[in-house]
């Protein structure tokens, strides 16, 4: 049996549900078929994989998915993520993670020979600058992330002004 994160421990214990009949072998399937049917760079929520394996009665679940994530992550099957970046599964961990591919420094497609873009199915796609250093790269990435939740909800008509500009800016920043 996996490690269970100390966030789940307790929930696990007290969970009258916790000998459900989805095994671990289950599970890790379920989060490989839902990670390989996505794009590379996509990430899966745990909860979707609960849901993926008990539809009507998932919560009880997730302490179970995440143990085996963060196990399939001391792997390295998949990488553990929060607000974007990875996380290392062997720390105490609170608060929502996803869960995405291995990211490795090869791109997954083809690039122009500047690399400043992508090439998908005949098209290109705008890449960040990869003359950016990794600082820089990830402190835009984040203000991009956070001018995108302040459009969640319903903003007033300021501050949906505001908030796309932020993201205007930040993508222009990274070279997008």
């Amino acid at each position: 049996m996996p490690t269970i994160p100390p966030d789940c421990a307790l929930h696990l214990q007290a969970c009258h549900h916790r000998d459900m009949s989805v095994t671990e072998d289950q599970m890790r399937l379920a989060i490989s078929r839902l990670l390989m049917a996505r794009e590379p760079s996509a990430t899966v929520c745990p909860s979707e994989v609960a849901r993926a394996l008990a539809p009507k009665d998932w919560r009880p679940l997730m302490p179970q998915v995440r143990a085996v994530a963060f196990e399939m992550a001391k792997q390295g099957a998949l990488d553990i993520r929060q607000r974007g970046r990875v996380v290392t599964p062997d720390e105490p961990h609170s608060g929502p993670i996803r869960l995405g591919l291995v990211i490795t420094d090869e791109p997954p497609h083809t690039t122009t020979p500047d690399g400043r873009y992508l090439v998908i199915r005949e098209r290109l796609w705008r890449r960040t600058n990869p003359n950016l250093d990794a600082h820089a790269r990830e402190a835009l990435i984040q203000e991009l992330m956070d001018a995108r939740r302040a459009l969640r909800g319903r903003p007033t008509a300021e501050e949906r002004a505001k908030a796309h500009q932020r993201v205007d800016d930040a993508k222009r920043a990274l070279g997008e």
